[in-house]
């Protein structure tokens, strides 16, 4: 701690209020429920500087203080609502003029300007005020049926020697202290009245010892080697039960701040790397004249032309290639229907696409197509071609055929068959 906060640090540490205000954050932290998490040494950094940490701690403490306060997440509002809630109760919680009154928002300057005793008395005072809810009773009760010991809510010394008063206090989270407290009494004589003395001075001091793992281990080992039986067994208690609770607190301490520095090292490396690799864009000087606006939207006009006129070209070669496929598909299956007769393109040009059925008289290997009526167009197998000539393939031809029908090709096979017929039909008719 730097030079300025240090004779503020031992005027906190010689109070016996900071030693209360942390036994009540170690007795009720399950009632408060705040889970501040924040150790002794914050705590007594917040009262030398006041920050947020001090906020919280007052926070968490006025909530269970009624009337609840509405305003507390605004800035310093904590300050107001402290010295509205204190006032009333001042004279009961705490000795001397109340330092923090209700002034208008006021406050909020004045409690800037007090020094940390102050402050720590202030906070005391509030912890006192939250000692007399309901809740704390109930919970004190409770415990106390679960079977939790008395000496949780009671504290007890942990020896005497020569006038001096031993204490030790602390958990996980705000660490262990060693206090010792020294009373001093004065007696003086009563000289107007003959062999009778006045009320003797009580004088107290009270002293932080031991805050670290150092500090513990050097008191124990000085109280263990004095020839006093009394001071050596409280040094001996000190080495024993308390030494190994602030080792482990020592090391989970250290562990974690050694994380911390290395997360802190691999982040600088993960910066110092992102700086290094990373390259720089090229900047462009910035020109606010009309024609270099003008120039770029020209630019983007040309730009988006080219692309709807390249966007065309391309589909106008797609419906070309397109056209062709279909065009060759048409032929290929016109093709395709003249083959199943045996004809050649210049037979059906002559013919207009249609063959007509044989005459007499015409030559007869020239194949013979039936016109079929629209009212038996659907397929092949309702004319009743049985083939070989049978009569009812006779009537089928003697139908007279009706004029503009479509023709509808057949298999080589049945054309086959209607030869055979037609062949019948004329050497009957001669």
């Amino acid at each position: 701690m730097s030079e300025p906060n240090l004779e503020p640090l031992k005027l906190l540490r010689r109070r016996w209020e900071l030693a209360s205000v942390l036994n009540f954050f170690d007795v009720f932290e399950p009632l408060i429920k705040a889970e501040l998490g924040l150790s002794a040494e914050e705590i007594e950094a917040a009262l030398i500087s006041p920050n947020n940490d001090l906020a919280l701690v007052h926070i968490a403490l006025l909530k269970g203080i009624p009337p609840a306060s509405k305003n507390m997440k605004e800035p310093n509002a904590w300050i107001t609502a402290t010295s509205k809630k204190l006032d009333p109760w001042w004279q009961w919680v705490a000795e001397g003029e109340n330092p923090l009154r209700p002034d208008h928002g006021n406050e909020i300057t004045t409690y800037a300007e007090l020094n940390p005793v102050t402050r720590l008395l202030i906070l005391k005072a509030v912890c006192e005020l939250r000692g007399e809810q309901e809740d704390v009773f109930r919970y004190i009760t409770d415990e106390l049926k679960m079977g939790r010991p008395i000496i949780n809510f009671r504290k007890e010394s942990i020896g005497n020697n020569r006038g001096f008063t031993y204490w030790y206090d602390g958990n996980s989270d705000l660490g262990y202290r060693l206090y010792r407290e020294e009373v001093k009494v004065e007696h003086k004589p009563n000289w107007n009245k003959k062999g009778r003395l006045i009320e003797p001075k009580m004088e107290f001091q009270w002293d932080t010892i031991a805050t670290n793992l150092d500090e513990f281990q050097e008191i124990a080992e000085k109280m263990i080697s004095s020839e006093d039986i009394q001071e050596a067994s409280i040094g001996e208690r000190i080495k024993v039960d308390i030494l190994p609770k602030v080792e482990a607190l020592y090391k989970k301490r250290e562990r974690k701040l050694k994380r911390q520095q290395r997360e802190v090292m691999m982040l600088d490396v993960f910066r110092n790397s992102m700086r290094i690799s990373r390259t720089r864009r090229g900047l462009q000087p910035v020109s606010y004249t009309y024609d270099d606006y003008d120039q770029r939207i020209n630019e983007a006009i040309n730009l988006a032309e080219n692309l709807r006129n390249d966007d065309h070209k391309d589909n106008s070669q797609e419906r070309s290639r397109n056209g062709a496929l279909q065009s060759d598909s048409a032929t290929s299956s016109k093709a395709d229907s003249h083959s199943d007769f045996g004809l050649t393109n210049s037979d059906s040009d002559c013919g207009k696409g249609r063959i007509t059925k044989r005459k007499r008289g015409q030559n007869p290997n020239l194949p013979v197509v039936l016109r079929r009526s629209k009212r038996n167009a659907p397929t092949s197998d309702q004319m009743g071609y049985q083939g070989n000539g049978t009569p009812e393939a006779k009537k089928r031809l003697r139908q007279r055929p009706v004029v503009n029908t479509e023709y509808i090709s057949d298999s080589e096979a049945d054309m086959c068959n209607y030869q055979e017929a037609a062949r019948v039909s004329d050497s009957e008719s001669g």
